[in-house]
């Protein structure tokens, strides 16, 4: 499947603003707690950055019962990337981690958050909090016809231009992201889905 997607950051206020709008126009279509761990190649562990990126991106994430294996392949910024998605079975992540690790994938970040997905015109919109304070939008499209630059527009929204992304994904990664390890992905398991 080829996704078409752009992204930005939020202030509280403008989070504010776009959820009241999205749940009143739009249709949520759900909310829910996501951990993302990315083992992308090419991670510095000094930096806690990716300095040359590869065109794969190699994500395992969990978004409360569902968990998933999701490799991007192309420009980390490029607006169409091809996306490959695998299921896994429920209570499969930490075997699926250690696999990866055997295969040399031990290397990257994790990342924790909430996330709220609406249809809204057509559009798949998404807001994401990271922490008490952070913030963050995604449109995307699954339609070539359908770009999400019209709909970021209208929302008064700034995409980051491909410097601003790098340097944004930078920033998280030194001030919000944790750094991968197994045993941090199982204390976040043990204390954010302990019903699953």
């Amino acid at each position: 499947m080829e996704e078409i997607e752009i992204r930005g950051k939020l202030g509280k206020a403008d989070f504010e603003r776009l959820t009241k709008l999205l749940s009143q126009k739009g249709k949520l279509i759900k909310h829910y707690h996501r951990l993302s761990i990315d083992l992308s190649p090419g991670f510095d562990l000094q930096t806690r950055s990716w300095p040359k990126p590869d065109l794969i991106d190699l994500r395992v994430k969990k978004s409360d019962k569902k968990e998933i294996i999701i490799v991007k392949v192309g420009d980390f910024n490029a607006k169409k990337r091809l996306e490959i998605e695998v299921e896994l079975k429920e209570g499969q992540i930490v075997n699926t981690l250690k696999l990866l690790e055997f295969l040399g994938f031990n290397q990257g970040m994790i990342y924790f958050g909430k996330n709220w997905e609406y249809e809204y015109k057509g559009f798949e919109v998404k807001l994401v909090q990271y922490g008490i304070d952070y913030f963050s939008w995604e449109i995307e499209s699954h339609d070539e016809k359908r770009d999400p630059n019209v709909l970021a527009k209208k929302l008064n929204l700034s995409p980051f231009t491909r410097e601003e992304f790098k340097k944004e994904v930078d920033w998280q990664n030194l001030n919000l992201h944790r750094i991968y390890s197994l045993k941090a992905v199982e204390k976040i398991l043990k204390e954010n889905f302990k019903n699953d």
